[in-house]
C-alpha cells in the first residue's frame, strides 16, 4: 500500500507537466473499462503515459475557476492503478476502520517526506471503496504557503483511483465541491 500511495502522490508532481489539448468532459478507456465524467466547464485531455498507473487523465477548467495553483495548465489529474490479483482479500478488509487509519497514517507519512504538510483530512463514505481525502500545503518553493493540494484516495479489491488537484489556499472552500464532482464522476476499470 506504501507503494500505491507514493505513486497516488506522484500525480500532485506530474500536474505541473502537462500540456496537451483538452477533449470532452467524458473519458473512458476502452481497454479497461475506467472512465471519469466532470462537470459542465471543465474537459478532459486524452490519456497520457504514466508508470505508476494503467490509465491517467488530465483536467482542465474551460473558465480558469478555479484558480490552478502552480505552472500547469491543468487543474486535476484522475488516474488507476491496478491491484495484483488476489492482493485484497475483500472489500470489507478494505473498508475496516483500523485498515483505513493505517492507510491515513501511511499517506501523511509519506506526504511528509515529499515535502508536503498535511492540513486535513476527511473520510469518504462509501460502501463501494474505502477512501479518504487529504488537503496538504508544499513546504517549498514560490508562493507555497498560498497553494492547497487535494487529493481522493479510493481503494477498492480492483485497484485504487486517486485524484489529485491544486488550487490556491484562497480558492480551495469553493473548489472543494468542484473537486468532490470531480472524483464523484470517477467509476473503476470495468474489465
Amino acid at each position: 500500500m506504501r507503494r500505491a500511495f507514493t505513486h497516488a502522490s506522484g500525480l500532485s508532481l506530474a500536474l505541473l507537466l502537462v500540456s496537451a489539448a483538452a477533449t470532452s468532459g467524458e473519458f473512458t478507456d476502452p481497454a479497461t473499462g475506467f472512465s471519469v465524467t466532470v462537470p459542465d466547464g471543465f474537459a478532459i485531455r486524452p490519456p497520457r503515459q504514466d508508470p505508476n498507473h494503467e490509465t491517467l487523465v488530465d483536467i482542465v477548467s474551460l473558465t480558469g475557476q478555479p484558480p490552478v495553483a502552480g505552472r500547469s495548465e491543468a487543474l486535476c489529474a484522475a488516474g488507476f492503478r491496478r491491484n495484483p490479483k488476489g492482493a485484497i482479500a475483500s472489500q470489507d478488509a478494505l473498508n475496516a476502520l483500523p485498515a483505513l487509519r493505517n492507510r491515513v497514517a501511511e499517506a501523511r507519512q509519506i506526504l511528509n517526506g515529499q515535502g508536503l504538510e498535511t492540513e486535513t483530512v476527511e473520510p469518504i463514505h462509501s460502501r463501494d471503496f474505502a477512501g479518504f481525502e487529504i488537503v496538504s500545503i508544499p513546504t517549498t518553493g514560490p508562493d507555497h504557503r498560498n497553494v492547497r493540494i487535494y487529493m481522493a484516495i479510493m481503494d477498492r479489491v480492483i485497484g485504487r483511483t486517486d485524484i489529485v488537484c491544486a488550487t490556491t489556499k484562497q480558492a480551495l472552500p469553493s473548489a472543494l465541491p468542484v473537486f468532490r464532482a470531480i472524483r464523484d464522476g470517477t467509476r473503476p476499470p470495468t474489465r
